[in-house]
């Protein structure tokens, strides 16, 4: 089942991929972690926002970790935080991340959070080509 966020489709892939395909206009724009709203905190008073990410695999987690590169993340809500593994209930944002670096456990990374995602940026990013 699709779910629309900020004019993006989102629809999560499976309880075992950790990932969500994102849609604009019905294309095809990402296939990206799926992350918890709980994971969203702030430094020092800063307005930086960062946003732990998830990774299912030690490779893929090591490569955004070390990689400069922004990546889109899927920001969901689960059905009950305190039942593990989250059973997944709804999207809520779609985020442009970059990697600071840290690792906060053997399954995630500290992502600093770049911007919120809606559809218009992937409406300009097609007319442009």
């Amino acid at each position: 089942m699709a779910h629309s966020v900020s004019g993006l489709e989102l629809k999560y892939t499976s309880r075992t991929s950790w990932k969500a395909e994102v849609r604009c206009h019905g294309k095809l724009v990402a296939v990206a972690p799926v992350t918890w709203t709980k994971a969203r905190h702030t430094k020092n008073h800063s307005q930086d926002v960062y946003q732990q990410v998830w990774f299912q695999h030690g490779d893929e987690l090591e490569a955004h970790r070390t990689s400069n590169k922004p990546f889109i993340v899927a920001v969901a809500i689960a059905k009950d935080y305190n039942h593990h593994p989250h059973q997944f209930q709804e999207f809520q944002a779609v985020f442009e991340v970059v990697a600071t670096g840290a690792i906060c456990d053997e399954k995630s990374i500290e992502t600093k959070v770049i911007r919120r995602l809606t559809s218009r940026d992937f409406d300009t990013a097609t007319s442009q080509r």
